[in-house]
């Protein structure tokens, strides 16, 4: 590694940029140019490198320019990567820095710093997480013999035992209690996925990450977990089920009580929130995801038509699909987390400033509509205006003691850090334009679009129109159909319609992501 001093070259093009002396094109290749010197002689790193990459956000004139975020995202990474080599003095004031301007920025310039700063994350899943056969062959088994497993050895199932569907699990219960949950896959792929379901509710078991959260006890036989049903199931079951392969577990107190559910007491609410939030940081901080805390879509019409299946991607600050229909059956409850099928552990380096990002997005949601379940009648339209307005249904105190708590309690379990401050995110500004927007079913329409409907086959045309209320079926692929399937957080096809949330998570998951990488430096 050569400790060869700045080139002339170098000093006068740190110079031009701090100068604002060089346009838009021209600073980019200055910034490239300095990138790649400084990755060559990383020793070589001044204070009128760091004074030049730091002058390119104050220069007003590319504030506006169309291509700004790539210029800003550009000297964003240098300044990371440079901060993360951490060859000197002089690199280690570099994140805290840029911790700093974050909070004080906007737009395309907190979409770099933010996307940036996430390059920081070096959390690794842990060494002992479970591991999955190729193959898997489920174990053939009749129903009520699989019942019975339930019991304690050598009982039989209580007399009042009964079942009962609920969405595609079959509940085994008495009077008194839920003796157990199968629950089915929908699909082949589905099937590997209940399967290390059920190994990581066995892994969590045993490996305890000390949160107050309930775990479900799968049920292993000879040392499967995966199950064929040999025999009918009962009638009333889902058309979803294609197979009858299934996973079985016991319930934990509180699985199905779910935190939006109308009537619940505010108390328990919170307690469900910030013990599923400090759970998230737990996982988090080993590398370890819940990828679906809440369903999230930005088209969920095009699922099949796009690569990203119309998931949500809050970093695209697109409109977001169908928020209060979201966030019914969130996968936290008075329990804790649940739905463990949906964990993974980390693929890329900016999974942490994603997920976190998720996190907090789904919370703010069914936050939402906790308030919304208050008067679930009230919704769309009316006649008397073009659009309900439940603002009334919200109390912005609540809402904000909720966001806080969840943020402090998920920076606690990352970063296990004691303190959070609050106030540089400015949470009270931020919930009074969600109620703004969350109280206000202004937008309610989507399009099915021609290309769509030809995707589907007439039974499946009429079948999706019929479920979003259409009792006039119109002809296939003539031209795009309007449909009132809202409340959606933005127009069709346009941008969601609270920018401050998308900005919110920008600056709390690079703080996250920056406070892990600062406090591991430490150690």
């Amino acid at each position: 590694m050569s400790h060869a001093p700045s080139s002339n070259a170098r000093i006068r093009e740190e110079q031009l940029l701090i100068d604002h002396c060089l346009d838009f094109s021209a600073a980019y290749m200055g910034i490239k140019y300095i990138g790649q010197q400084v990755a060559d002689y990383p020793f070589t790193v001044t204070q009128h490198t760091l004074d030049a990459l730091f002058s390119v956000f104050k220069t007003a004139g590319f504030k506006k320019a169309k291509q700004a975020f790539f210029l800003y995202h550009e000297a964003a990474c240098t300044l990371v990567d440079m901060g993360k080599a951490r060859q000197n003095d002089i690199t280690q004031t570099i994140v805290p820095k840029l911790m700093s301007l974050l909070m004080k920025s906007s737009g395309n310039r907190l979409r770099a710093l933010s996307q940036a700063l996430g390059r920081l994350a070096e959390n690794r899943p842990a060494s002992d997480i479970p591991s999955y056969p190729n193959q898997i062959r489920p174990l053939d088994i009749n129903l009520s013999r699989l019942a019975e497993k339930l019991t304690r050895p050598g009982r039989v199932l209580p007399i009042d035992t009964h079942w009962t569907w609920k969405g595609r699990s079959l509940i085994v219960r008495t009077q008194a209690k839920i003796l157990g949950v199968i629950k089915f896959a929908t699909t082949k792929d589905n099937i590997n996925e209940i399967y290390q379901e059920a190994i990581w509710m066995d892994w969590f078991s045993n490996n305890p990450l000390k949160f107050d959260n309930h775990i479900p006890k799968p049920l292993c036989i000879k040392g499967e977990y995966l199950f064929n049903i040999t025999n009918e199931l009962p009638e009333g079951g889902p058309k979803t089920i294609k197979e009858p392969v299934c996973i079985v577990f016991t319930p934990c107190p509180g699985y199905y009580e779910y935190p939006n559910l109308k009537g619940a007491d505010w108390e328990r609410i919170k307690l469900s929130f910030f013990k599923s939030a400090l759970a998230l940081g737990r996982l988090s901080s080993r590398g370890i995801f819940h990828t679906a805390l809440i369903p999230l879509f930005h088209n969920r019409v095009q699922q099949e038509r796009r690569n990203d299946n119309g998931r949500y991607l809050w970093e695209h600050a697109g409109r977001l699909d169908q928020w209060l229909d979201s966030s019914r059956f969130p996968n936290f409850a008075a329990s804790g987390l649940r739905d463990f099928e949906h964990i993974a552990c980390q693929a890329k380096p900016l999974d942490l400033e994603h997920y976190t990002g998720e996190y907090l997005l789904s919370f703010i949601l069914v936050a939402g509509a906790c308030f919304r379940n208050k008067a679930p009648h009230r919704r769309g339209t009316d006649d008397t205006r073009p659009y309900v307005d439940t603002r009334d249904l919200f109390c912005p105190d609540l809402f904000e003691s909720l966001l806080t708590g969840v943020c402090e309690h998920y920076f606690k379990g990352l970063t296990k850090s004691e303190t959070f401050d609050p106030a540089p995110f400015n949470i009270p500004a931020l919930i009074e334009n969600l109620i703004e927007k969350m109280g206000i079913d202004e937008h309610m329409q989507e399009s099915l679009r021609v290309q769509d409907q030809l995707a589907m086959d007439d039974d499946q045309f009429k079948q999706f129109l019929t479920n979003r209320g259409v009792t006039v079926i119109p002809v296939k692929g003539k031209k795009e159909i309007t449909l009132f399937t809202g409340p959606h957080l933005g127009e069709f096809n346009q941008s969601i319609s609270v920018p401050e949330l998308i900005e919110f998570l920008f600056k709390f998951s690079a703080f996250c992501v920056s406070t892990c990488f600062l406090k591991n430096k430490k150690l």
